[in-house]
């Protein structure tokens, strides 16, 4: 059986929101539901927050609760 390999490219992410951001006039949040697609929202949400993006929103409380150990208080989840 083979096995594969995710690479997540969080300089692509971080490239991607910002390019969003800068193109809106008011917040820009992140969807990180379904463990961020499956590329571990934590280590996504931590990038993004990184980067300035203060709204989160997850889909059910048990993922905002995880992101929430993640980041802290220092953001916005819904």
């Amino acid at each position: 059986m083979s096995t594969a390999t995710l690479s997540i490219d969080l300089d692509a992410i971080r490239a991607n929101w910002r390019a969003l951001n800068e193109k809106t006039s008011g917040e820009t949040g992140a969807v990180v539901k379904a463990n961020a697609y499956g590329l571990g929202a934590g280590f996504v949400a931590k990038a993004l927050l990184k980067e300035g993006v203060q709204t989160f929103f997850v889909a059910v409380a048990e993922e905002g609760g995880g992101v929430r150990k993640s980041l802290g208080n220092a953001s916005t989840i819904y």
